[in-house]
């Protein structure tokens, strides 16, 4: 639900800003869809314990004047839990154990920016940085099962063990990002772009960052 209000609220904000802008500055807005991989920075228990996650966006541009862009859009990103790095903690608590981990962590996310070009509008390679504010949907799951045999000393039996635990978090989050990239021609009406995302949101007690390498059209 949220998600849906916010994605009402960047709709009309996008109407709003076309219309300020539609007779301003030469450069005609534009359609992004790009992909990548989302590289797990901090905190340590996110970089430890995931794997390079899988990055997804899109975004509209629109262009008040030839150098400057202002971006609205929406992204994905998820990442699977490191088995193995788990594992390796789980059985420092549970030794000779058998365990088995599933999961995932997935980031939703709608942002507003701005795009400033280092390149003039007639250069076919375009140089920009860019920043953008974003409000964050995160999801995280860890399910941890494991069995073993046990040694009871006061009937002197074994026994087995079967347990399962599950970790779960759902908040949603400000951020920030920062970047910067380049567009280059690809036939008459479509280029390919190329970026680097930092992106910055604002769990508690640490923020949760991680950096995205994506590559993608515009139409």
């Amino acid at each position: 639900m949220k998600f849906s209000k916010l994605f009402i609220i960047l709709l009309l904000l996008l109407f709003i800003f076309e219309n300020a802008f539609s007779q301003v500055g030469k450069r005609r807005n534009q359609i992004e869809l790009y992909g990548g991989l989302a590289l797990p920075m901090s905190p340590d228990e996110f970089k430890d314990y995931y794997k390079t996650g899988l990055s997804l966006h899109g975004q509209y541009v629109i262009f008040p004047s030839p150098k400057l862009g202002i971006s609205f859009g929406a992204g994905y990103e998820i990442f699977t839990v490191d088995n193995e790095a788990i594992k390796e903690d789980f059985l420092g608590f549970y030794t000779n154990y058998d365990i088995s981990v599933e999961g995932n962590a997935n980031v939703t996310e709608v942002s507003i920016g701005v795009r400033p070009y280092l390149s003039s509008p007639e250069s076919n390679m375009q140089f920009f940085l860019f920043g953008m504010g974003t409000y964050n949907f995160l999801k995280t799951e860890i399910n941890i099962k494991y069995s073993g045999i046990e040694y009871d000393y006061i009937t002197g039996t074994y026994f087995n063990v079967e347990e399962e635990e599950d970790f779960k978090d759902d908040d949603d989050k400000l951020g920030i990002a920062i970047g910067a990239g380049i567009e280059t021609p690809m036939g008459e009406s479509m280029n390919l772009i190329f970026q680097g995302l930092y992106r910055f949101i604002f769990t508690e007690d640490e923020t949760t960052n991680f950096l995205g390498i994506t590559a993608g059209v515009i139409f």
